[in-house]
């Protein structure tokens, strides 16, 4: 299913990017780490998409390949934007930051026209309208998300409910938009649509809380959040820990760090309980989409794939929120 999954990504850029020096930079792009076209990628958007559907329809035909292609296309767009917003696009890559942000909007726009063209190959003879409703107010809702997670970096300081609620509508609704369609694709009925992206919105914003804990203050030499000062969940609390123990460091935000104090920092930070937080928060969202399963259980009869799915983001986790 996941190769299946990465030719449609291709077949659907060849489609919608007649250029050939766009299409081989979106090509090229959609080949880096994480990103659909690598070999490593687990293309979990793609697969809850194609998983939601199968939990209703049973095996995904094409057009619910080409939705979750769709949905991936979105997930890459939204992995770019960050990248310019966080100022992380790699010059060795041969882009400039214009057009890395040229380049994910033509991706999202690759998206939204292939996930039309699913719906319509659906129900070809029916209203498609209220399926691109539902998937481009999951977008709207990310977008929201990423607009505070950029207005917060303004700010000396962000409370911890800005801080959920940037994660939880910044990766929630990218969550949304990946099991509501695939599940709008399956079914009409909206109370069924409507928990698949609950179910979504719960599991992306856990996956988010444990990448934001891993990438907070690492040790392993990688890039942390805590230096550029971002507004993380975890560091939010470290942030506030900091200020109440000694209130002149500013409203707890720290100046850019010498890598002498590189260990020290590290050593604050696991002391501070800000680990044992944001695990704590994790389980919460985890925990809604376990009881989001359960509902569509009662309604649906079995969701084993989705369960598994489920089971193996779990799985996959614990090392991170072990440090706790």
């Amino acid at each position: 299913m996941l190769e299946e999954l990465r030719t449609e990504v291709r077949n659907t850029i060849y489609e919608y990017c007649a250029d050939p020096y766009l299409r081989d930079a979106a090509l090229h792009a959609l080949a880096r780490p994480g990103f659909a076209l690598n070999g490593e990628s687990h293309c979990r958007a793609g697969i809850l998409s194609l998983e939601a559907y199968r939990a209703i329809g049973g095996d995904p035909g094409d057009a619910a390949v080409q939705a979750a292609a769709a949905i991936e296309l979105q997930m890459e767009s939204a992995f770019m934007f960050d990248s310019v917003a966080d100022q992380e696009v790699d010059p060795d890559d041969g882009l400039t930051p214009a057009e890395e942000l040229a380049l994910a909007i033509s991706l999202l726009s690759c998206g939204n026209a292939a996930a039309s063209q699913a719906a319509h190959r659906i129900d070809p003879t029916g209203s498609t309208s209220w399926r691109m409703q539902q998937l481009h107010r999951s977008q709207i809702e990310a977008s929201t998300g990423q607009f505070l997670d950029a207005s917060l970096q303004k700010f000396d300081h962000a409370t911890l409910d800005q801080g959920l609620e940037m994660t939880s509508r910044k990766a929630g609704g990218l969550g949304k938009l990946s099991a509501g369609l695939g599940a709008s694709l399956a079914t009409d009925d909206l109370e069924i649509v409507g928990l698949f992206e609950d179910f979504g919105s719960n599991v992306f914003t856990y996956l988010q809380l444990v990448d934001d804990l891993r990438d907070a203050c690492p040790d392993d030499g990688h890039e942390s959040d805590l230096r550029q000062q971002k507004k993380t969940v975890p560091l939010i609390y470290f942030y506030d820990y900091l200020s109440q123990r000694a209130p002149e460091a500013g409203n707890g935000i720290i100046p850019t760090l010498e890598s002498d104090d590189a260990q020290m920092i590290q050593r604050e930070f696991r002391q501070c309980g800000a680990s044992l937080f944001c695990a704590v928060v994790a389980e919460t969202f985890l925990n809604r989409a376990k009881s989001n399963l359960a509902d569509l259980e009662n309604l649906l009869g079995t969701v084993q794939n989705l369960e598994h799915l489920l089971d193996a983001i779990e799985a996959g986790s614990q090392e991170v929120l072990s440090v706790t």
